[in-house]
């Protein structure tokens, strides 16, 4: 019993050194992660594809919530037309 601990012991040892550590910059500094804004395109209100809403959440039939979108422009929240799909409500119908 104590050799089968001693081989679980090493194989975990094995594993974890397998993973490696922190690799070594060579003087070099890491550039710094983009902020949000500089990474995603802000999301524009269409009337083809979205719809306002009153509240920042819409809750469909099967119990999922939606989370809308704010719009400084607008002054509402909107939400994609679909949101729901199949499974209802119909936020806004076409």
């Amino acid at each position: 019993m104590r050799s089968w601990n001693m081989k679980g012991l090493w194989l975990a040892f094995a594993l974890l050194a397998g993973c490696g550590g922190t690799e070594a910059t060579d003087g070099q500094a890491e550039a710094a992660a983009p902020e949000l804004a500089q990474t995603e395109a802000a999301l524009e209100y269409n009337e083809e594809f979205h719809c306002i809403v009153m509240t920042p959440t819409v809750r469909c039939n099967s119990g999922l919530q939606m989370y809308a979108y704010w719009s400084d422009e607008l002054g509402h929240y909107f939400i994609p037309r679909n949101i729901c799909g199949s499974r209802g409500p119909i936020v806004c119908p076409l």
